[in-house]
């Protein structure tokens, strides 16, 4: 039984990219067509689950387009599994992120209990905390000069 093949462009409506994006991955070697008709590409069952997988990776932010590519495209090493570096940075990347998104949150949060009548102009612990991050921006800056003149 064949597999039974879909355009490029009924791919793209149903898994929601453009069909220049699908171009582009079939370019970088990340999604092959299975056949082509003339101009036309078309993809079977394999080449979607491929699909599904690259969006599960790169389009939700997870891992990028480069290291997506990593993942599935390179022969795997004997000694471990592929891309086994690519999925521990990719899992300290995301450790970041939500690290970042829980500070922005309690931000947010304290902004809306602060008693002052405008928090984001006169909220006390935030003028602090943007002081320090001014002074700390500065410091670095100052450092790398200072690291650009003596060398």
């Amino acid at each position: 039984m064949t597999d039974k093949r879909y355009s490029i462009s009924q791919i793209a409506r149903c898994f929601g990219v453009p069909v220049s994006t699908l171009r582009y991955y079939d370019d970088l070697g990340l999604l092959p067509a299975a056949e082509r008709r003339g101009n036309v590409r078309y993809y079977g069952h394999t080449e979607l689950r491929r699909l599904a997988l690259i969006q599960r990776l790169h389009h939700r932010g997870l891992i990028s387009l480069a290291d997506t590519a990593k993942l599935i495209t390179e022969s795997p090493a004997t000694d471990q599994p592929p891309g086994r570096e690519v999925l521990t940075a990719s899992i300290e990347t995301i450790k970041d992120r939500i690290h970042d998104l829980q500070t922005a949150q309690q931000l947010l949060e304290h902004l809306l209990t602060c008693p002052k009548t405008d928090p984001v102009r006169n909220c006390t612990p935030l003028r602090t905390e943007l002081g320090q991050a001014v002074d700390h921006a500065l410091t670095a800056h100052d450092a790398r000069a200072d690291r650009g003149r003596t060398h």
